[in-house]
């Protein structure tokens, strides 16, 4: 099953990726008992990782600063440039 829109095997890897990292390094592949609490930790890891981590492939920036602001170069793997809707959850 691809996590992308698109069916783009390159971005679904990058995607296999991100959640890996939130398994491993925010602990959520422990077993956790209750959906509230699942949901919550799932929150602040991702909150963490878009707002707090710098990233290497992002020149050592923050994805949410490189999301912000357009004029910003970073390498992409998306393989063309579509104008997809922002996901909001």
């Amino acid at each position: 099953m691809s996590m992308t829109e698109q069916y783009d095997s390159h971005e679904n890897t990058v995607n296999k990726r991100i959640n890996r990292t939130l398994k491993y390094e925010y602990g959520l592949i422990q077993i956790i008992k209750s959906t509230q609490l699942a949901q919550k930790m799932t929150k602040q890891a991702v909150y963490i990782y878009n707002n707090l981590r710098i990233h290497f492939s992002l020149n050592l920036r923050k994805s949410a600063e490189i999301h912000l602001n357009q004029n910003i170069k970073y390498k992409s793997y998306r393989r063309n440039n579509v104008n997809l809707p922002e996901l909001t959850i």
